[in-house]
């Protein structure tokens, strides 16, 4: 089995999770709005899930390995909704002025949550595409929870001076701070990618998206259509938004599973299925 102490790679990940969202999140949990709480439990779920996945395959417990991964074709919806709480919840914050940071880099954070959004979509959608080969399917789920790393981790650095935000004259920092984390996880992605070469071509995949990340907010975030589409997004329901994000996270469960589907047989009437 390709990767084989990957859940221990997933597990430091859940630890940047809970150290970077501490102070914003998890240590005043019961004042964070909806939008956090789906998004903070759809994600933690989310991770938890491929570390089980890679743990149970490189225990060869694989029952519950499948069930895990039946499990994930539910609870991808919901990943993606939540991702688009976030959203909806930074276009609320920019039309109704809660807050400077949405009102000076709000435009920042709408492009690179879609861009995460993307990348989700695609990586889960060839992971259940490719599901009956362990190097696809494995390095797919796997690049997952990267796209996650960044937004946590540049929250661990802001306990650095050289990247501490500690009020609006230090907001300049903030951008820089986050593609610095995104650079991280595009090296992490490049280092794999170089050592399996085209058996971690999944890897590639989501370096590519970490970079379009890192291009598209530190390089578009001043654009006025975004600033545009932010307003639109804080001025439609928020049931709207992130029924959206479901929708999007539903569909790519089906169309991925189908994808991955064994092909119909000659003289036979019914395709073959996981």
């Amino acid at each position: 089995m390709p990767y084989p102490r990957a859940h221990y790679y997933v597990l430091f990940v859940i630890a940047v999770i809970i150290a970077g969202f501490w102070p914003s999140y998890w240590s005043t949990i019961g004042a964070a709005s909806w939008q956090f709480h789906a998004h903070g439990a759809a994600a933690s779920l989310w991770v938890v899930l491929v570390a089980t996945q890679s743990w149970t395959a490189h225990h060869k417990n694989l029952p519950l390995h499948r069930a895990a991964g039946k499990a994930s074709l539910l609870l991808f919806p919901f990943l993606i909704a939540g991702l688009f709480a976030i959203i909806d919840v930074t276009g609320k914050g920019y039309v109704t002025g809660d807050g400077p940071i949405r009102a000076v880099l709000g435009a920042h954070f709408l492009i690179g949550m879609v861009v995460a959004a993307a990348a989700y979509v695609v990586l889960y959608y060839r992971a259940l595409k490719y599901r009956r080969k362990v190097w696809l399917h494995s390095g797919y789920m796997l690049g997952t929870p990267i796209i996650l790393f960044e937004s946590p981790f540049s929250r661990v650095l802001n306990w650095i001076p050289l990247f501490s935000i500690r009020g609006p004259a230090d907001f300049d920092k903030l951008i820089p701070t986050i593609v610095f984390a995104d650079a991280l996880a595009l090296a992490f992605c490049l280092a794999v990618w170089w050592r399996f070469r085209e058996r971690a071509t999944p890897f590639l995949v989501t370096g590519l998206f970490v970079a379009l990340q890192m291009a598209a907010m530190g390089l578009m975030g001043g654009a006025d259509w975004l600033w545009s589409l932010l307003r639109i997004v804080g001025e439609v329901p928020s049931g709207s938004v992130v029924g959206l994000g479901f929708a999007i996270g539903a569909l790519t469960s089906w169309a991925g599973w189908n994808a991955g589907k064994r092909p119909v047989a000659q003289g036979m009437g019914a395709a073959q299925v996981a």
